[in-house]
């Protein structure tokens, strides 16, 4: 691969050294030269339409929008005449005056506004135009954010967040003149929208909170708040958080740009699950439904310990422990006559398998097919879902689906199999599909390893080696559980089926290690039988973050760390191992030690 060719331009008399194809902003912000800007981001693609960013050229009279100009070699720029200053200033000043910006009563006021600080930095403290004052709607019917068209600018970062990193254009802009708006599909809500899908990408983007999330309204300035880098553990991929937080709360949840898994990018579950869904927390010990002190649960369960037989005792574990509490929990292995994590039906063969498809999401952006099989990707793991959908949006990639539930996918597949299908015309069908194909990526999750699904990836593999002129595809597992790669690797045996494993052996002391999962453990009691079986044993300890039927079920209930008190690591999907850091005070106790005191 030929290297890029190296240009030098020079910027308000500095000389800078770039590649070709590198738009002038791009090589200025390289070498810390400041260019205002207001529709740019850099994750998204350029539009050049807020006009801030022009520069002058030398050897033309026209201005450029920087963001959208490639630099010339040799070439001569000015960022910051007497002449752009004007424009720039005259530019804000028609922006102010066409919505209704009102300072002193909005949530972004005093530094989270970028159209503010721009004004700020122009020196603009008052406008000479007439103010429009238009009568403008606000959309607050959706679950977790709203638009209010006042404040909006038109600069479509939310439009381009919405298609270049979700991939489902909800947003667009209508109408012209003064009527002009950002809308939801055609002009419906956020609460009747059929295509959000509730990522929030679209408020990140918002720089002056036309856009805003609900939860976050009045909790506090994003500028004066703490900032926590820690990874999302809502799903297997591993997201990037950046979390803001003040007096001890959280305040808004953004993606991390610098992420190596997501570049800044999130799905419902880890831009608002983690934080705007109320959830009960457990906060104290209770000995069958009654608050009892750390000190007294203790006791209660070392003497049911010492009274259960070994051969009767177990330990089951969710698969959201970090890869560290899950190492310390192995070596109290032989405190228990059995000891496994819970992970999803037909899981434990993916969880199993050594091989792990490094920079997955890198190799997926340049595939030119994607094969899912046996997955729920919007569901479970929707940045993975997103990136299949821009990528076949934008760049044309083929998306072949086998043995997965329906979802908005189906609407881009040239195949499309609920209920795969092992008729001779099918097979043709997806082998003639896949004969062009030169760099497919296939994604198989648990179902994969059910009968029908290795059949599947059987007659896949086969029409693969038919093709002599593509590569072999990027095999990509992927789990549903959160970190069932690190807990097995870990050394925890994968239970796929709670009530066999708990009715293999009889058993009299049984703890369950739910963690911080979203719903309490609730889910647990929906596996046949498992709440019949669990009524059955004399002691049963549950440990979780939050209240649920599981815990009220418990003999003696404690409280486990949630997600933004955790220190560790997980193992993404990938193979990657990501660091999970404290955002809020542990208002519960890491499982292992508890265990660790408890069997001392």
């Amino acid at each position: 691969m030929t290297a890029p060719k190296k240009i030098t331009v020079t910027i308000d008399g500095q000389q800078c050294e770039g590649t070709a194809g590198q738009t002038i902003l791009d090589i200025a912000s390289a070498h810390q030269i400041y260019i205002p800007t207001l529709c740019y981001l850099k994750h998204l693609s350029p539009w050049g339409g807020c006009r801030m960013c022009i520069v002058e050229v030398s050897g033309s009279n026209r201005l450029v929008p920087s963001c959208a100009t490639p630099a010339a070699d040799g070439s001569t720029v000015t960022t910051n005449s007497g002449r752009l200053q004007g424009l720039r200033k005259a530019t804000l000043e028609l922006l102010f005056s066409e919505r209704n910006h009102v300072c002193p009563i909005c949530p972004m006021n005093k530094g989270d506004c970028d159209l503010q600080n721009q004004a700020y930095r122009s020196g603009l403290d008052h406008i000479e135009l007439p103010y429009l004052y238009p009568a403008l709607p606000m959309d607050v019917s959706g679950r977790y954010f709203g638009i209010d068209h006042n404040r909006c600018i038109l600069c479509t970062r939310c439009v381009r967040a919405c298609e270049d990193m979700e991939g489902v254009h909800t947003l667009d802009v209508a109408y012209r003149g003064q009527r002009n708006l950002v809308i939801v599909d055609l002009n419906t809500t956020f609460g009747e929208s059929t295509t959000c899908t509730s990522c929030g990408a679209c408020v990140a983007s918002c720089p002056t909170g036309a856009l805003f999330d609900k939860s976050q309204a009045f909790r506090g300035k994003l500028n004066s708040c703490q900032t926590v880098k820690t990874t999302c553990t809502e799903c297997p991929v591993g997201c990037g958080l950046l979390v803001f937080t003040k007096e001890d709360r959280i305040v808004e949840v953004f993606g991390d740009l610098e992420s190596p898994v997501s570049h800044g990018h999130l799905c419902r579950k880890g831009r608002y699950e983690t934080w705007a869904e109320p959830k009960p927390r457990l906060t104290q010990p209770l000995i069958k439904g009654q608050p009892a002190t750390w000190e007294a649960a203790l006791q209660y369960l070392r003497a049911a310990y010492a009274k259960a037989p070994h051969w009767q005792t177990g330990l089951l574990v969710s698969p959201r422990v970090t890869n560290e509490t899950a190492a310390a929990l192995v070596k109290l292995a032989d405190k228990f006559e059995r000891v496994g994590v819970r992970v999803a039906p037909n899981e434990a063969a993916l969880c199993v398998q050594p091989e792990r498809a490094e920079e997955s999401l890198k190799r997926m952006e340049n595939a030119d097919a994607f094969i899912l099989v046996g997955v729920d990707l919007p569901r479970h793991q929707g940045v993975l879902a997103a990136k299949v959908r821009t990528t076949v949006r934008k760049h044309g990639a083929k998306l072949l689906i086998f043995g997965c539930p329906p979802s908005d996918l189906d609407h881009y597949a040239a195949v499309t199999g609920h209920a795969v299908s092992l008729e001779r015309a099918f097979w043709k069908k997806v082998s003639d599909l896949l004969l062009t194909v030169r760099h497919p990526v296939l994604l198989y999750g648990p179902e994969a390893m059910s009968p029908v699904g290795t059949t599947v990836l059987e007659k896949l593999i086969k029409a693969f080696e038919l093709n002599q002129v593509g590569q072999p595809p990027v095999l990509v597992p992927v789990p549903t559980s959160t970190n069932s790669f690190g807990a097995v690797a870990a050394g925890l045996e994968p239970v796929e089926d709670v009530a066999d494993w708990i009715a293999d052996k009889p058993l009299t002391f049984l703890p369950i290690l739910v963690g911080d999962e979203p719903d309490g453990g609730a889910r647990w009691l929906r596996d046949r039988q498992v709440k019949s079986l669990l009524e059955q044993i004399e002691c049963v300890v549950v440990q979780a973050a939050y209240r649920s039927p599981l815990t009220d079920l418990a003999t003696v209930a404690l409280p486990a760390p949630a997600w933004n008190e955790k220190a560790g690591t997980v193992t993404n999907f990938e193979g990657r191992e990501l660091p999970v850091r404290p955002v809020l005070p542990a208002r519960g106790r890491d499982e292992a030690q508890v265990w660790e005191e408890l069997l001392a």
